[in-house]
């Protein structure tokens, strides 16, 4: 079996989409029965109405849903298709990243290859994020899990959720060995200049694509996904200062930017 195709199964995505298929087939089954038994009292009529009418407004959504060959590769899987995205993954060699199995993330899935970050079941390229990292949430009930966004240089925003809830030291941490050893941009903005950033990133990108013209978006992406270094520059470049500059002794401690150092050294004896 191919290496994505387990990834999907240990996920359950399969599994995720026939429930998802058979949930909606029931409302949709339960509103038109409902309807041709023509209830004689009003209350059965609306329900019946109401979840025909569900099913219809959810029908588009759950489409594309089903219709998404990989999950667990968020983003590019809109761009490659199910064969490509096999070939990208197959030959890839993942060790897990000791670094950051720790505490509360010591079972969630932190793998990387050469080229890519395997994160809680999501194959993220290296080359591509220039912008992001965990971020801290806040719950009453105290249930929430902690996300991981990046934004791509394609203009693709990507949001993991790592499953557990991380503290704020560990989200630091795992922000700083996101920075050190990826060079992912580790600045905070809200949804609205996230929106723009993200939409300057894919004009940029679509400028890049046409200057490659005649070759095939999945194969100039191919490329990109093992070496982006002229793309990343032209989108650092048009990065607002306050995102670009990382003032590493205002961002973390001096206990996690000697951990900085050491992960630096380390991967540099092992290149």
């Amino acid at each position: 079996m191919k290496q994505l195709r387990k990834t999907e199964w240990r996920r359950g995505y399969p599994i995720k989409k026939n429930l998802a298929l058979c949930a909606w087939g029931m409302l949709a089954l339960a509103g038109f029965a409902g309807i041709l038994a023509r209830p004689e009292n009003i209350p059965s009529l609306a329900a019946c109405v109401l979840a025909l009418a569900g099913a219809v407004l959810t029908l588009p959504r759950l489409l594309r849903y089903y219709r998404t060959t990989y999950q667990s590769l968020p983003a590019l899987n809109r761009r490659f298709t199910k064969e490509e995205q096999e070939e990208l993954i197959e030959q890839e060699n993942f060790e897990t990243i000791t670094e950051l199995k720790a505490e509360s993330m010591r079972w969630t899935d932190f793998a990387e290859s050469v080229h890519w970050l395997r994160i809680n079941g999501r194959y993220v390229p290296k080359e591509l994020v220039i912008l992001g990292g965990a971020e801290v949430t806040y719950s009453v009930m105290n249930r929430d899990t902690t996300p991981l966004i990046f934004l791509y240089a394609t203009g693709d925003m990507v949001k993991i959720d790592l499953g557990v809830q991380v503290s704020v030291q560990k989200i630091r941490e795992l922000n700083a060995y996101l920075w050190s050893c990826y060079h992912i941009f580790p600045g905070r903005t809200d949804r609205k200049k996230a929106d723009e950033l993200s939409s300057i990133f894919r004009v940029i990108y679509t400028e890049y694509l046409k200057e490659k013209e005649p070759r095939k978006e999945s194969r100039v992406l191919a490329d990109l996904i093992e070496d982006a270094g002229e793309l990343r520059k032209k989108c650092i470049e048009r990065m607002p200062s306050y995102l670009k500059k990382v003032d590493e002794k205002a961002w973390w401690n001096e206990k996690t930017r000697k951990k900085m150092q050491q992960w630096k050294k380390d991967r540099e004896n092992t290149s």
